[in-house]
């Protein structure tokens, strides 16, 4: 996805209603993330597309970013605030857009790291060209090229298949997880697959509506794997596509310092003693709970133990109207970096709670 023109893409993430940083827009998608980025995007609802185009480069998207406000489709809320709105000649661009371009059905519904998603999809790739090949016993064939890392995880995973089962279990799981699409769908996706004597056709070879781009058949392509990866995360059965999956399931949403901080807290630690234990700063302690209440749900997160009656209490006297709109200086009645701690949390749970 490199270099690629998104313009018209970039309009379905932007509202009508509610201001938007581009700046966050572009982390979301490039994967550069600080816990503002990601607070932003919880508010956005745009956690799923985190890592959705890695190869972004900054000055393309603001310059891409330019001609949407050039063409009167997004305007700036405020000069040189960097939050924009999307225009009336925007939303009817957009509900054009949506009309004649792909609609992301899974990635919105599943928050999954989508670094994960695409390692499974490459991985697959050629796995499935290796399969293939045995079927027919050929050993004499191109592999696909990928990155070295991941070819260097399909070589662990072959060598460490039940060669006597492979190929119909193969066959099995394939087909279950084609029937759970539309028979359109499973035909054009398995025509992109590289097999034996089959090179697997590109874009414009799968009868996909004119009005389709490059960056609508990445789209497509990434949704239906990232639709995959969910169904095998869910299935308890073992299977060797099942071992290829896991293998590429390598990020998560929480890094494992993040983890532990949740950990130590959820068996009664405080922010201080974690900082001092692990000789880390408290504000980056503060951080990873931050981060955590943004990605895991309301019930998991300990909200009870930083929000007190009489905290909440004084935040509802103090805070009210539009979330987003909110200042912290509202609030603030000390130097004490906890406030703002506080202050974001509060607006992290009652956003959990759909407010």
């Amino acid at each position: 996805m490199g270099n690629v023109v998104i313009t018209d893409f970039l309009i379905t993430l932007f509202s009508p209603v509610q201001p938007r940083r581009h700046r966050v827009i572009f982390g979301l998608l490039k994967r550069r993330l600080t816990v503002s980025t990601e607070y932003w995007g919880l508010r956005y609802q745009l956690l799923p597309i985190i890592g959705l185009l890695p190869q972004l480069e900054k000055n393309d998207f603001d310059e891409q970013i330019a001609q949407l406000i050039k063409q009167g489709l997004l305007i700036e809320q405020q000069p040189s605030s960097g939050q924009l709105l999307l225009t009336d000649k925007g939303v009817t661009f957009q509900q054009n857009y949506r009309q004649y371009h792909y609609q992301l059905k899974y990635i919105p519904l599943i928050i999954q790291p989508l670094a994960n998603v695409r390692q499974f999809r490459e991985a697959f790739w050629l796995a499935n060209q290796i399969v293939s090949e045995v079927a027919y016993h050929n050993k004499h064939y191109y592999p696909l090229q990928i990155d070295f890392k991941t070819k260097k995880l399909v070589k662990n995973w072959y060598g460490q298949t039940d060669k006597k089962h492979l190929i119909d279990d193969w066959l099995t799981e394939l087909t279950d997880f084609l029937k759970l699409l539309d028979q359109q769908t499973a035909d054009q996706l398995v025509a992109t697959w590289v097999g034996h004597q089959i090179p697997g056709r590109n874009s414009d070879q799968l009868d996909l509506p004119q009005s389709w781009t490059a960056t609508d058949f990445y789209l497509w392509e990434i949704d239906l794997f990232s639709f995959w990866s969910q169904q095998l995360s869910q299935t308890n059965a073992s299977s060797e596509l099942k071992r290829l999956w896991e293998l590429t399931q390598q990020q998560a949403n929480l890094s494992p310092s993040v983890q532990l901080t949740c950990q130590q807290v959820h068996r009664g630690m405080s922010i201080e003693t974690i900082s001092k234990q692990r000789h880390l700063k408290i504000g980056t302690v503060r951080e990873h709970l931050l981060t955590a209440a943004v990605w895991l749900s309301k019930a998991d997160f300990p909200y009870e133990l930083f929000l007190s009656a009489s905290t909440i209490q004084y935040l509802e006297q103090h805070l009210t109207g539009n979330i987003d709109n909110w200042q912290f200086s509202d609030i603030r009645t000390s130097d004490n970096p906890n406030e703002f701690f506080i202050f974001r949390l509060y607006e992290i749970y009652l956003t959990k709670q759909g407010n």
